[in-house]
């Protein structure tokens, strides 16, 4: 059934009635192998792991067994199904660098940051998701949104796929905003998934990435930072596309000196955002001699004032050290604008039903009601898989949709 893929996919802790009654026993039969071979691949060490279950080491060893809540708690952690430990073999299904792509190619390009459990648990996750959402459509026998994107030789210039972006977004002269270019593009069938400001599973640093694409044929998946600015945020998402474009994954952090395919994704995101000739007659309507024209430029196309520089410099409007100087401004701005939001957080309220909508985005929240509409979950399981502890904030949620 539907609902026990769903639990699988999502890690959700759901013990049956005879494991709630034996949870003082053991578990027997234990691979100890594979429980060892399932934590190195998710990034664990066995200190960190030791902080949830103290007695790891002993189990690894095969010297103690553990309790079905120790298997609960290892299950969440390494992100697989509890029978998998009892395996005789780890399932390719469940070998990270065989089961999702991103995986290899992240290993491969950025080793220091994937190296992070954080990162690879958001990941393994959020793969965990997609699969979850194909599944639930082949058992109601539903099409994914397909994901056809302009077919682009390689190499191609990015001003030339930027316009083929934009037609087949269908655009004119239309300028939108985060939450509408991040719609538009699940509308063209991709998976989009933004981490959590908030302590969590999906809080990463910041520092960590901005961005992340994950290439499939079919639903592939964009992860964006929420720690970043919205505005900042709509660059990241065309940036990704650009990964997505070229058929592979990439994980984008904040300080990575840009890589010959990173600077053409930068420029096919300036391109789709700020297309050239609209550019440059706002350009022409501002004189560039301090960083309130920037912003003013940015707050016209609904970008952040960093990209905006971004493309400034593209285009040629301004010099290597005007930019260098603009930039050392931004980036102060920026430090003196996260102490202020340190302070505001203590007294903003927060909205659940839209900030989990913003998450987990519209395919997979669809996904999940049509699972509940067909009496495949309850309720309960519901508000599991969307972390929400409140019920009513279910109907609020799904009034949102």
């Amino acid at each position: 059934m539907v609902v026990a893929k769903i639990i699988n996919a999502c890690g959700i802790k759901s013990l049956s009635n005879n494991e709630g009654g034996a949870m003082a026993g053991r578990v027997e039969n234990i691979n100890k192998d594979i429980l060892c071979q399932c934590r190195e691949q998710i990034g664990l060490s066995l200190s960190e792991v030791e902080k949830k279950v103290t007695k790891i080491a002993e189990i690894e060893c095969g010297d103690q067994k553990p309790t079905f809540r120790q298997i609960d708690i290892l299950s969440e952690l390494y992100k697989v199904p509890r029978w998998v430990f009892i395996s005789e073999h780890l399932p390719e299904k469940y070998q990270f660098d065989k089961a999702v792509p991103a995986f290899r190619q992240f290993i491969d390009s950025n080793a220091d940051v994937f190296s992070d459990h954080k990162v690879r648990s958001l990941t393994a996750k959020v793969e965990r998701f997609r699969e979850m959402i194909t599944e639930l459509h082949e058992d109601i026998d539903d099409i994914v949104p397909a994901f056809n994107p302009p077919k682009l030789i390689e190499n191609v210039a990015t001003d030339y796929a930027a316009k083929q972006v934009r037609n087949w977004l269908k655009l004119s002269d239309e300028r939108y905003d985060f939450a509408e270019w991040k719609e538009k593009l699940e509308e063209k069938g991709i998976f989009i998934f933004m981490t959590s400001k908030y302590k969590g599973w999906s809080q990463i640093d910041k520092k960590l990435f901005r961005g992340l694409a994950m290439y499939h044929s079919g639903l592939p998946i964009i992860i964006i930072n929420d720690s970043d600015a919205k505005k900042a945020q709509s660059f990241t998402l065309f940036h990704e596309l650009g990964h997505l474009l070229r058929k592979e994954s990439a994980l984008d952090d904040w300080e990575e000196p840009l890589n010959p395919v990173e600077k053409w994704c930068n420029e096919l995101a300036g391109n789709v955002l700020m297309p050239a000739e609209q550019f440059r007659a706002a350009v022409d309507n501002n004189t560039i001699d301090d960083l309130d024209a920037v912003k003013r430029i940015a707050m016209d196309f609904h970008v952040s004032p960093y990209a905006c520089l971004v493309r400034l410099r593209q285009m040629q409007f301004i010099d290597q050290n005007t930019y260098n100087e603009f930039d050392s401004l931004l980036r102060a701005e920026y430090i003196e604008r996260q102490k202020e939001q340190k302070k505001s957080n203590d007294i903003f309220q927060r909205n659940r039903p839209k900030e989990i909508l913003n998450q987990y985005g519209h395919i997979y929240t669809k996904a999940v009601f049509q699972a509940y509409h067909n009496q495949e979950i309850g309720l309960h399981n519901l508000c599991r898989l969307f972390e929400l502890k409140n019920p009513s904030y279910a109907l609020k949620l799904e009034g949102q949709i």
